[in-house]
Formats: C-alpha cells, sequence, structure tokens
C-alpha cells in the first residue's frame, strides 16, 4: 500500500513538473512527447527548423540539375545579423538583410566578428525589414532559411517574413556560430576538442563544429543596399 502511494506521488509530482516547465515555455504536445518549437523556445509561425547541415546541403550544395529534375526551386540563405557581422563570414551565396539591427557598436568584436561593444546599436524597423526582402526576393513562393549568430534572431524575422505572405520560410536552428553543445546527463557544455576550455571551437553552428563552408566574398547584388558603403568600410 505504501509502495502504490509513493508511486502515485511520484506520478503526480512528474505531471506538476511538466505542467509548470510549459507554462513558461512555448512547448506543443503530441501525445506525450513534448515538441520544442525552437532553440530559445520563441513563437513560432513560420514553416519549421532546419538544421545548418541540412540547410547547406539544400540551399549551396545541390545542383541545378537536380533541382530541375525534381521542379525545385532553390532556397534563399537570409542572413539577418548585423553588417560587420556577415562581412566576417557568411555562407556562400546568402542575402544580408541584417533585422533587428543593422549596425552595433563594433569597438569589441569576438573572434568570429560579433559585435560586442557596449554603445548604441541601428534598429532596423519591421516594415523596413520586410520591404527589403520584398525587393530582393519578390518571389514569395521560394523557400527562405533565415541565419543568425545562434538562432534568435532569425527567429523573429522569420516570423516577420511569414506574416508577409512568404510560404516557406524555415529557420536554421544552431546559427552562424551556434551555442557550446550540452552533455544531457551532466548538464553541462561538451569540450568538443579537449583543450580545457569552452570557446567558439566547441560551438554546434554553420562556422565551428559543423565546419560549413563559408566566404567572406561580397556579392553587390546580395548586400543591404541603403547601407553599402559600411561594407567597404573596413
Amino acid at each position: 500500500m505504501k509502495r502504490k502511494i509513493l508511486q502515485v506521488l511520484s506520478l503526480s509530482a512528474i505531471a506538476t513538473g511538466l505542467l509548470l516547465s510549459s507554462a513558461g515555455m512555448n512547448i506543443a504536445f503530441a501525445g506525450d512527447t513534448p515538441l520544442l518549437s525552437n532553440r530559445y523556445e520563441l513563437p513560432r509561425n513560420y514553416e519549421s527548423e532546419i538544421s545548418a547541415a541540412e540547410a547547406y546541403l539544400d540551399a549551396v550544395a545541390k545542383s541545378d540539375d537536380e533541382r530541375h529534375e525534381h521542379g525545385h526551386k532553390r532556397p534563399v540563405i537570409l542572413d539577418v545579423r548585423s553588417i560587420p557581422e556577415y562581412v566576417a563570414g557568411h555562407p556562400k551565396g546568402a542575402y544580408n538583410i541584417p533585422y533587428p539591427f543593422i549596425v552595433q557598436d563594433c569597438s569589441t568584436m569576438t573572434p568570429d566578428g560579433a559585435c560586442a561593444g557596449p554603445g548604441p546599436k541601428t534598429p532596423q524597423p519591421d516594415a523596413d525589414f520586410v520591404a527589403a526582402v520584398e525587393q530582393a526576393i519578390g518571389d514569395k513562393d521560394r523557400p527562405i532559411y533565415t541565419l543568425c549568430r545562434t538562432g534568435h534572431r532569425s527567429v523573429l524575422a522569420a516570423n516577420l517574413l511569414t506574416a508577409a505572405g512568404y510560404k516557406h520560410v524555415r529557420n536554421i536552428w544552431q546559427g552562424f556560430v551556434g551555442q557550446p553543445k550540452v552533455d544531457f546527463y551532466l548538464q553541462g557544455p561538451l569540450d568538443l576538442n579537449h583543450d580545457g576550455q569552452i570557446t567558439d571551437d566547441d560551438k554546434d553552428g554553420w562556422r565551428y563544429y559543423q565546419h560549413l563552408p563559408y566566404t567572406k566574398q561580397l556579392i553587390r547584388s546580395r548586400l543591404f543596399q541603403p547601407y553599402l558603403y559600411l561594407y567597404y568600410a573596413n
């Protein structure tokens, strides 16, 4: 009898914990399995998430012949990081339309080119961002994969584009740099290269852990046109 009471209490505690955790997080349930919408648990109105590796294979590596054979349009990678971040490295062929800010104080920068200065940012209004995307990518049936540093800004951008009528928007889950991979049991970051410290090299994004190709080449037609001069400022 005592054992049954403990079992009931344990099940009740588990159920309560799930309810509490889901109350503060954007979690959907399929049966008994929680489904996470994106790594930051932000609202998701866009089509789905996509891994950095799959985005690379689909948008960069796959040949045009393969696409014509199956009637697929080549997806566009839309990099929404600030201009200095994009200049420091981006996926080949990616468009840069920054959101929610265009430039930052880059008096201090991380090794991957992210601005870390304490100064003000130049904001990008929602309507201006959508208008710039519509000018650069007018076909709203064309797949768009949004990308930022870790997968946060790109979620916000993906929701805006979906609301504007783009039908096939997916967010690149890990981002360009990513976050440290975590040991499921120890609940701590993994030192993937065994150098005794957690650095960008241990992060799970496009550039580091996945080692996907990137470039610093600037193609004028894929840059944010109102601020072209900033791409060549240095």
